[in-house]
């Protein structure tokens, strides 16, 4: 049993008490075989071609039990794992599920100290309109970890930068 943290500070993994375990470029089949017991998956193809949406089933935390489910891409690796606190005292009616965007944000403050941006990746929330469901999303960098500025300063540097002379 994973007494450990939800989502590790230092890798970005996702643990669960019954053993599921979920860490950067993982391929989802060793993810899916980390799952002890499991009930019915479900596969949902998405727009691009070979991305895929995986629902895992519900699983155990110190915090309680979360759905998860993970995107994978074209070389079948974990890129985003999607979180959505399960509990019955969430009401659907609620506007953008607010309870639950509540108890994400509280998750990401005793996890993560607040931060949201990683040398992995990073973690963030969204709301799904359809289903009124606020949902904790790990998303996974691909290729070397190497911080960036954010787009907009990058314009601005870019704008104020004088064009290289020409030679010739």
């Amino acid at each position: 049993m994973n007494a450990g943290p939800l989502i590790s500070l230092v890798t970005g993994e996702v643990a669960f008490h019954d053993g599921l375990r979920i860490r950067a470029d993982d391929p989802i089949s060793a993810v899916i075989g980390s799952i002890p017991k499991p009930s019915r998956l479900d596969f949902l193809p998405l727009s691009l071609p070979r991305w895929g949406q995986h629902r895992l089933g519900s699983h155990p935390s110190a915090y309680g039990d979360f759905e998860v489910e993970a995107i994978s891409g074209p070389a079948g690796r974990v890129h985003l794992v999607l979180l959505a606190h399960a509990h019955a005292f969430y009401e659907k009616a609620t506007p953008d599920d607010a309870e639950r965007r509540a108890f994400h944000e509280g998750v990401i403050a005793a996890e993560l100290g607040g931060q949201r941006e990683f040398s992995w990746g990073e973690v963030f929330r969204r709301l799904e309109r359809d289903r009124s469901k606020d949902w904790l999303i790990v998303s996974y960098a691909q290729g070397p970890h190497v911080a960036r500025p954010p787009f907009a300063e990058l314009l601005k540097l870019w704008s104020h930068e004088p064009e290289p002379e020409r030679s010739g």
